[in-house]
């Protein structure tokens, strides 16, 4: 099954231009999946990264927004550098870039939770059309989230294990290139794929950390 699992990735990592990695030892993908975030916190955090998209494309609705997610009780769930943001009145350029990519991690969440199949392709950023079904699988902001985020289950845990290693090696990849000062071929989209490797180490508390701030993702 491990066997089965490192052919795979490293089949798909050679695939998009990464033929230079190889994991040498099979428990590197043994996980205890007690260790994830339970489903509810990943719903949490795809419904906040997907107010806080839409309050980039107006910030005139940064309150209703905040006011909604605490009459929810899902504040406490919103990062220090979140909070921060909504509460502020005028935002960076640099900011709102940053934050804009947050949608990747938003949808490879929904993915883990099977709320939408098709998985980005790592060379893309995540389509127009992908979005919006993501957006169609999710309660319509302002709208009550109990019912949605007490129902949550994950997909296939290794299937999503297995993706964040994909990820990770794909970062790895980058790294080592920029160090080496060469210039990577990889079809491999680095800011999208960077975030999916963030978000997937959330979830599975890489290193053991629990808060969105302070994800590693180190290699």
């Amino acid at each position: 099954m491990l066997a089965t699992r490192i052919t795979k990735i490293e089949e798909r990592l050679s695939l998009h231009g990464i033929d230079n990695y190889q994991i040498s030892y099979p428990e590197y993908l043994n996980f205890d999946q007690e260790h994830f975030a339970t489903p509810r916190e990943v719903g949490c955090r795809v419904m906040i990264l997907t107010a806080i998209a839409y309050t980039i494309q107006d910030d005139t609705k940064k309150y209703g927004i905040v006011n909604w997610l605490k009459n929810e009780n899902i504040w406490s769930h919103v990062s220090e550098k979140e909070a921060a943001y909504l509460n502020s009145r005028t935002t960076k350029e640099d900011e709102i870039l940053d934050l804009s990519w947050k949608i990747e991690a938003a949808y490879i969440l929904a993915w883990a939770l099977g709320l939408v199949d098709d998985k980005p392709m790592p060379g893309e950023e995540a389509t127009e059309a992908q979005i919006n079904n993501m957006i169609q699988q999710l309660p319509a902001l302002g709208d009550k989230l109990e019912s949605f985020l007490s129902n949550l289950t994950f997909r296939d845990t290794a299937e999503i294990y297995d993706e964040n290693i994909f990820y990770e090696l794909t970062t790895t990849h980058f790294r080592d290139t920029l160090f080496s000062g060469g210039k990577s071929r990889a079809d491999v989209h680095v800011p999208a794929s960077f975030e999916r490797h963030l978000a997937l180490n959330w979830l599975r508390r890489f290193m053991n950390v629990q808060d969105w701030d302070d994800t590693d993702t180190s290699t």
